[in-house]
């Protein structure tokens, strides 16, 4: 039974609690407020970014670039090529750093030097470890502190089987690694089991699912579902033998809704309807986030065996919105950040209310959005063992100590891995960190404590859109959509019942015989007859071009309006038949659906 409590009494608890939080978790002195004598430089970097923009987009540019830089010549010629340029805004200290003649002298080597140490000293700050030792060790010295882990693999994007392949044995591997290392750990009773006396897994991984296969696309959604799957029920029965829980990663939006459905029906195949060790990962700043979230828990209860929902706010609003707008498409995140937080605290609320069907893991660096779940919590009665709060590592160390002190289970989000494959995950942390609407920033450049506890927005402005200038482009087709893309599959079908036939050229109206036909093959299917085409003569080509020229004198005296209505007229024809005439290119010239879409919009 949910108990009903009401918003007011959440907001005078979620304050209280929201205020208790931030005094626990803030530093000794202001990050911003250290002596800078005192500061290494991995902090001046960061300090660097969250003043200037100017500074930011091309530093973390060249962070992006340097695990590909092989020599301290190249470090440096690249440090000055990306913030040596006169519109960028250069702290004096760091203009004095990239103030060297040659790339090969001596303080140019002393700058690639100093900035190599400083990120990767930045990445270790976000990074557990490179090794599975060294990560071993992290994850115990968290355990020690109370706090519980899951493990996340850097570097999952793959293109071909043989990386897919390998990166479920290198997460097989880590599975049996650290349920090995696990047995030696001290029990922690909060982490290890319920209050209760139930047992809870000592280890627990992060996977993506794109990462399982190396042709992962919502246009082949049979396909990828029968190969991903396969490779997950691999890592779900080694993970039940050595007693480790694996979750499940939520990317980018093209990829959301053949995510949930592949996790929803293997998750209710037999072999796997009984296992409360796994879990999924919804993104508060996407528009149906809330939708999905009702349709896990219509999910859930059918299942009849809870299942953890990690909610988060989401890590790709830059690329998601820029895709959006490229493509002409309506922005799936929400455009202001209080939006996102507003709806992260209402699918918080829908989580806890429904926790007897899905476990709740609260992922945010927010105070105030961490306050509100603890709140509804007490409010709802709801058992430990059916929420917890999550963190990612090196973000929030004072936050992660000061939700620890409140007797609630916290667990840290742990990546691991090289540095190269690690520069997206970096990268992402910098933007987050050093972003003006990101509570973390906000906090550290003094705005006042009613702002950063004060409840968020939930109105929206007008969506970002692309800017016209006066002329509209069609949006392409969002293929990752099944009502979207389905048509084409339908009109692939409609278009091969009419391959074979043969078609005549057509001159001053009529169509004409001729003696030569060509056979027109599918590249892809070389047996596969689509038609035949006559081939004309001289003869043919001149009666064409004298026709062409007779038409000409009666289109040139045609009003510019009406001509402009005739082409807008084939334009709304080619868009109305865009499905059949993506199968005929398809079929006629093997090109990619999605290509042959771009050229229709075009």
């Amino acid at each position: 039974m949910v108990v009903q409590v009401s918003s007011r009494t959440y907001e005078e608890r979620t304050q209280v609690l929201a205020q208790q939080l931030l005094a626990a978790s803030k530093p000794e002195r202001s990050f911003l407020g250290q002596m800078w004598e005192q500061m290494r430089w991995d902090d001046r970097l960061l300090s660097w970014a969250m003043e200037s923009e100017r500074l930011r987009v091309p530093l973390f540019r060249l962070i992006d670039v340097l695990p590909a830089l092989r020599t301290k010549t190249e470090v440096a010629r690249h440090l000055q090529e990306y913030l040596g340029q006169a519109n960028v805004d250069l702290p004096g200290l760091l203009k004095n750093l990239v103030n060297f003649s040659q790339p090969d002298s001596l303080p140019g080597q002393l700058a690639a030097s100093t900035l190599t140490s400083a990120v990767e000293t930045l990445a270790h700050r976000y990074i557990a470890g490179a090794t599975l030792k060294q990560v071993s060790k992290t994850l115990e010295g968290l355990r020690k502190q109370n706090m519980a882990f899951t493990l996340d693999l850097l570097g999952e994007a793959v293109i071909t089987e043989a990386e897919a392949e390998g990166y479920l044995q290198k997460y097989l591997e880590t599975m049996t690694f650290l349920a090995e290392a696990a047995h030696g750990w001290s029990a922690v009773p909060g982490l290890d089991a319920t209050e209760d006396g139930v047992t809870l897994p000592r280890v627990q991984v992060s996977v993506k699912l794109t990462a399982f296969y190396s042709q992962f696309d919502p246009l082949n959604e049979r396909g990828s579902q029968e190969r991903v799957s396969e490779r997950i029920r691999r890592l779900l029965r080694r993970a039940a033998e050595l007693g480790v829980a694996v979750h499940f990663d939520m990317e980018q939006y093209a990829y959301k809704a053949l995510t949930l459905s592949i996790l929803k029906d293997l998750l209710c195949e037999e072999e796997f309807q009984h296992r409360a060790d796994i879990g999924m990962t919804l993104q508060a700043y996407l528009r149906d986030s809330y939708q999905d979230l009702v349709d896990l828990v219509n999910w859930a209860k059918q299942r009849q065996t809870p299942i953890t929902v990690r909610l988060v706010k989401g890590a790709y609003w830059d690329q998601e919105t820029i895709l959006a707008l490229q493509k002409h498409w309506p922005q799936p995140v929400f455009n202001e950040k209080s939006v996102t937080d507003a709806n992260f605290e209402r699918m918080t609320q829908l989580l806890l209310e429904h926790h007897h069907v899905l476990y709740a893991a609260i992922g945010s660096h927010n105070i105030r959005s961490q306050a509100k779940a603890l709140a509804i919590a007490e409010g709802l009665k709801v058992p430990k063992r059916a929420f917890e709060l999550q963190v990612l590592y090196g973000m929030a160390d004072r936050l992660a100590t000061a939700l620890v002190q409140t007797g609630q289970r916290v667990r840290v989000y742990c990546p691991y891995g090289e540095l190269l494959p690690g520069m997206a995950y970096l990268i992402r942390r910098l933007l987050e960190n050093t972003a003006n609407s990101s509570f973390l920033r906000q906090s550290l450049v003094g705005t006042p404590t009613e702002a950063l506890l004060a409840p968020p927005s939930a109105i929206e402005k007008e969506p970002l859109r692309y800017p016209q200038a006066g002329f509209a482009g069609v949006p392409d087709t969002d293929f990752s959509a099944p009502d979207q893309s389905e048509p084409f599959f339908v009109a692939l079908e409609r278009v091969r019942q009419t391959l074979g036939l043969t078609y005549r050229p057509l001159i001053n109206g009529q169509f004409i015989e001729t003696e030569d036909l060509l056979d027109s093959v599918n590249p892809s299917h070389p047996i596969e007859l689509v038609g035949r085409v006559g081939l004309v003569n001289i003869d043919h080509a001149q009666e064409a071009i004298q026709s062409a020229q007779a038409a000409f004198l009666s289109w040139r005296r045609t009003p510019v309006p009406q001509r402009a209505q005739l082409i807008r007229k084939v334009a709304d024809l080619v868009q109305e038949r865009r499905q059949d005439l993506a199968a005929w290119m398809v079929l006629e010239v093997g090109k990619p659906l999605r290509q042959v879409d771009g050229e229709i919009s075009e």
